[in-house]
């Protein structure tokens, strides 16, 4: 019978035939436990491919390359709507393939997608319409954080950043290898991938058979031809190494990435409520005697501000008759300081907010009265901006810088609005904020800011008598946006017998009819992926005071 017995305190009599452990020689540290020694990486999380997961990365070629095909001329129309959609829809079935049901919150933010994406084939907003599409894909982004369920709170809140730097950076680039990792699991050694491999191949080889039937066809039917040479365009050498195609390849990767990291929740929790609400307090380091002190100084500097500005408002009028220029100049003179102020004060809000050392979460009621007092003066100084601009307007008539301007300090206005209510009464301050800015910027973009311009130079010159209103330096950029308005002035013009501006108006119509009916920019106008309302009206008004060529006509109808 075996009598050794093991103890748990004993240790066990080493064996003869053993070889001795390698120990570090005295005087070197053991490997890893130095600060200069990094610790090795953890292991990269594994990628699940199911049908549906390689279905989408094929899919999402197509979908980067129509992507960057649509925005690439800079004429957005149409084809951004259907885009949108067929995203959304894509997204969505990716989803349900998943077995994974659909937050019923993520509908909202579906919504603003949909109305902003509406806008394109309706408005001609020049530059706004760039801006409108980065708030369309930052839109999309925080949507499809909200289908995934990987934000931070399961509904707008405090962590709105965190949220929008995760799905923006960290999700996506996490899983930007993932396309082929997935296309390989997914069709490498199954019957589908060798059959999709078989089919391609065998289409290859018949390529020579299949360009004989088609070239044969093109005599027969004209119709046919130029559609087998549209389709030759788009598989031709110049448009496969064209930027667009190329630039596909990442733009694929990178919205796969987001797509498949939120669905398989693969590296979405970068960021924690509890790592999040442990670094601000790591951050609350200003001491609240510097806060205090930078705070009174600015509430006296607008206090002195608001006494001198209202002794100068007293005796601006007094013992002079005042022009329209004398308006006007008063309007102009230091509207932008006061939005810089504004901003640099929202600034000092934010950063007291975040960096200012409260021994509770709740502010103090100190640091509430200065919150409140300088809110209330960035408000006096936010409604004295805008009565300056209510006057310029009001002089010297609408133009696209000042209407965005005037937005923005609204804008402004209603986030302090905000932080002053914040001050007496706990509320969702960044859910409100964000929610304003949504709705205020789908405001601007439907508003119709050139076609106001336009609308606005000729309220001007029909009832205040402004000939230089209508002028073709003045409305070159907002007519295209505005030509039926143009064109019924035109008609009205030329019915009389004598007008000021119908040989300004005559070159505005003829300068947009050049542009969009013989310029190399034309096709945009009539072209379906990039067809808009405005264009579309401007090209058919104007035709006739530029008559595009008899061929070129013929290739438009």
């Amino acid at each position: 019978m075996n009598e050794n017995r093991h103890f748990a305190d004993i240790p066990a009599p080493a064996c003869p035939d053993a070889s001795p452990i390698p120990q570090p020689p005295a005087g070197r540290p053991v490997p890893g436990t130095e600060p200069w020694q990094f610790a090795p990486p953890p292991p990269r999380e594994p990628v699940p491919a199911a049908l549906h997961d390689g279905g989408l990365a094929l899919a999402m070629y197509l979908a980067a390359w129509t992507f960057l095909r649509l925005g690439w001329t800079g004429y957005l129309g149409l084809g951004m709507l259907l885009f949108t959609a067929a995203f959304a829809g894509m997204t969505l079935l990716y989803r349900r393939c998943g077995g994974l049901s659909i937050p019923r919150g993520s509908f909202l933010w579906l919504g603003v997608m949909l109305l902003s994406a509406l806008n394109f084939p309706l408005r001609e907003n020049g530059l706004l319409s760039w801006l409108n599409l980065i708030f369309l894909m930052g839109i999309t982004v925080y949507w499809v954080a909200a289908l995934g369920g990987t934000r931070v709170e399961a509904r707008l809140g405090d962590f709105l950043a965190a949220d929008l730097w995760n799905h923006f950076c960290i999700v996506p680039f996490q899983n930007f290898g993932c396309w082929g990792s997935v296309v390989k699991n997914t069709f490498a050694k199954t019957r589908l991938g060798k059959n999709l491999f078989t089919g391609g191949l065998a289409l290859l080889c018949s390529f020579p058979v299949l360009w004989f039937v088609c070239a044969e066809l093109s005599t027969v039917a004209a119709g046919f031809g130029r559609l087998m040479k549209e389709l030759g365009e788009l598989v031709s050498l110049e448009t496969i190494l064209s930027p667009t195609t190329l630039l596909a390849i990442p733009t694929a990767f990178y919205l796969f990435g987001l797509l498949y990291g939120c669905q398989h929740k693969r590296y979405t929790g970068t960021f924690t409520r509890e790592k999040l609400e442990e670094s601000a307090r790591r951050c609350r380091v200003l001491p609240r005697a510097a806060a205090y002190a930078l705070l009174a100084v600015l509430c006296v500097i607008y206090a002195l501000f608001f006494v001198t500005g209202a002794a100068e408002l007293v005796t601006f009028a007094r013992g002079r008759a005042l022009t329209p220029y004398d308006y006007s100049q008063f309007a102009r003179e230091g509207f932008f300081e006061l939005c810089r102020v504004s901003v640099v004060n929202l600034l000092v809000l934010l950063g007291t907010r975040l960096l200012l050392d409260e021994p509770d979460r709740r502010p103090s009621v100190a640091t509430r009265i200065f919150h409140s007092v300088l809110c209330c003066q960035t408000l006096l100084l936010i409604a004295l901006a805008l009565c300056k601009m209510g006057l310029y307007i009001q002089c010297c008539g609408v133009t696209w810088l000042r209407v965005c301007t005037t937005w923005f300090m609204a804008l402004l206005a209603v986030i302090f609005g905000l932080l002053l209510l914040a001050q007496f009464k706990e509320i969702p301050l960044t859910r409100r904020a964000a929610a304003s800015f949504c709705v205020l910027f789908l405001l601007l973009v439907w508003m119709d800011v050139d076609g106001m311009v336009v609308k606005n130079a000729i309220w001007r010159y029909e009832n205040l008598g402004d000939a230089s209103a209508i002028s073709y330096g003045a409305l070159r950029d907002s007519a295209e946006a505005a030509i039926p308005d143009l064109y019924a002035l035109w008609e009205r013009e030329a019915a009389k017998e004598s007008s000021p501006v119908l040989p300004e108006l005559e070159r505005l119509l003829v300068a947009v009819g050049r542009y969009a009916n013989t310029s190399s920019e034309a096709r945009y106008y009539s072209d379906f992926a990039h067809w808009n309302l405005d264009r579309a009206r401007a090209r058919s008004l104007t035709r006739w005071f530029v008559p595009a060529p008899e061929s070129e006509r013929n290739f438009l109808w």
